[in-house]
């Protein structure tokens, strides 16, 4: 029975298994005169080729008033170093990677060109590496990316925006580092939608600039999410618009026509000033459409008050004047028609008796008031007012649906 049982246990295959002394022993045996500032490759003819991924984890800030992109992420790089092989059977059988801090081996000094702010590469020197017997190691630092970007604001706020990170090795030329992309796109796996922004495509690609420095280039091309500007600003200043010219409606017996248009007015001026906090503060490449269209309801709701004005003075002139002629034949206004009619003659027919001594000739005489002129000046406003800011709002429709 004793000799079946250790016969079975001779069949059962040993699990190896390494202890810490043996992955001790190896970084001692791995790291003693290693040269970390020299960069690997036992060919010193061929450039390293390095292969870089990068994980979008979420858009942090896009700022159009600063130029500022912020998005945290994750780099991933890869490469081999020839210093780095050694044979597991001679640490427990199963040694097949470790973990060595950043500080310990040569990485990649990369920095972000076009950075909003200080400079610094990539991870520190408490994160780890991850090596293996191959010579394979394999980098993920994590990284907040703070960089700048230049918004064209033309169409805000429905505006796309694209912009380009971009980072360099110094002091490594396209013959000593190779940057090789592992995919053409960004990875957006673990990636967080932004409340304001979609991204609606990546790219991950590499150039080498005049200088001859090699840059990998992460694009992402965002569109602005414009449903809450077409709630809280592009419907209110229509609206407050539209209600300006509401002042020709107004009975002008009320007497509240020019306080009327002068609040409105008022109301308008309070609210572009509070929105105008929320426009970008740019003047390259374009201004927004959307200030212009602002500063065209301004100039129009003061000419609507100035208007107004003006058609209230007209109104109240004392009849005693007489209107002139060329008012008439502007207004061509009258209490029964808009037309001047021919005199209407009247035949007297003579016979042998005397004729009434009050017998004249009947006619309608066009008697034409100052107020007559002052509603068909409100209505002559109306329709112009009106006609101009509804030209305003479609013409800015027109063109951002059409770019």
């Amino acid at each position: 029975m004793n000799s079946l049982v250790v016969f079975l246990l001779c069949c059962v295959p040993v699990a190896l298994c390494y202890s810490i002394a043996q992955e001790t022993q190896l970084h001692t045996d791995l790291f003693t005169g290693y040269q970390k500032a020299i960069r690997p490759g036992a060919d010193r003819t061929k450039a390293l080729s390095i292969t870089v991924d990068f994980l979008l984890i979420s858009l942090k800030e896009f700022s159009e008033e600063d130029s500022k992109l912020a998005v945290i992420g994750a780099f991933k790089f890869s490469w081999e170093d020839n210093r780095l092989i050694w044979d597991k059977t001679l640490y427990g059988g199963d040694l097949q990677d470790t973990s060595v801090l950043q500080e310990t081996l040569w990485v990649p000094n990369i920095i972000n060109l076009n950075c909003f702010d200080n400079m610094r590469p990539l991870g520190s020197n408490s994160m780890s590496v991850r090596v293996y017997d191959s010579g394979f190691v394999s980098w993920l630092p994590p990284v907040l990316v703070e960089s700048t970007c230049d918004a064209d604001v033309t169409y805000y706020p429905f505006d796309s925006q694209t912009c380009v990170i971009r980072y360099y090795i110094p002091g490594y030329y396209p013959p000593d580092l190779n940057l090789s992309p592992g995919s053409s796109e960004v990875d957006l796996m673990q990636y967080e939608q932004n409340n304001l922004w979609d991204i609606t495509s990546t790219s991950l690609s590499t150039m080498v600039n005049s200088y001859g420095f090699q840059e990998l280039h992460i694009q992402l091309q965002m569109k602005r999410r414009s449903s809450y500007y077409i709630a809280g600003l592009i419907l209110p200043i229509c609206l407050m618009s539209f209600l300006q010219v509401m002042v020709y409606i107004l009975p002008e017996e009320s007497g509240e026509r020019i306080g009327f248009s002068v609040t409105v007015l008022l109301a308008v001026a309070v609210f572009l000033t509070i929105i105008q906090e929320n426009l970008p503060e740019a003047s390259e490449p374009s201004v927004s459409l959307l200030a212009y269209k602002l500063l065209g309801d301004v100039l129009t709701g003061a000419l609507i008050t100035t208007s107004a004005i003006f058609g209230s003075a007209v109104y109240h002139k004392d009849d005693s004047e007489p209107v002139p002629t060329i008012v008439k034949r502007l207004f061509c206004t009258r209490r029964k028609s808009c037309c001047k009619k021919s005199p209407k003659v009247t035949t007297i027919n003579v016979t042998e008796k005397s004729p009434p001594e009050d017998a004249v000739n009947d006619s309608d005489d066009d008697v034409i008031s100052w107020s007559d002129v002052g509603k068909c000046y409100d209505k002559c406003c109306l329709f112009f007012f009106t006609l101009c800011l509804a030209m305003n709002n479609i013409v800015l429709m027109i063109i951002i649906s059409i770019r």
